[in-house]
């Protein structure tokens, strides 16, 4: 079972059980497929541009931001799923909040490409 480890090597362990829950997400989530799509493209807008350093920090948490909400929304979704498979209006709330969470995340994340990019593409 992931994340039920106990003994010495738990660092082992830990990054183990978060390399698979990458590997899920990424192939079985096309939320999390597309964000990935997206981010190689910004990772190859920002070769093609030569971006700075600080730009590139900035990008590279922006990306790493929305990808990990997109992650933590499909994990509450799944365990919400489990936990009540039927349709209650609470927790209906609970995960159209986790879904609008990751929306302000990709909304700051357009903005802060737009910033970065849109200079140099008018330049």
């Amino acid at each position: 079972m992931g994340s039920d480890y106990r003994g010495k090597n738990k660092f082992h362990f830990g990054l183990r059980y978060a390399l698979k829950g990458l590997k899920v997400g990424i192939l079985t989530e096309r939320n999390i497929t597309i964000h990935m799509i997206a981010a190689m493209l910004v990772f190859a807008a920002g070769i093609f541009y030569s971006i700075s350093t600080i730009e590139w920090a900035i990008l590279s948490l922006t990306v790493g931001a929305v990808i990990s909400m997109e992650m933590m929304n499909t994990a509450l979704e799944r365990a919400l799923d489990h936990l009540e498979p039927k349709h209650r209006p609470a927790i209906g709330v609970a995960k159209d909040m986790a879904a609008g969470a990751v929306l302000v995340t990709a909304i700051v994340a357009i903005l802060i490409a737009i910033l970065i990019f849109m200079p140099k593409i008018l330049s």
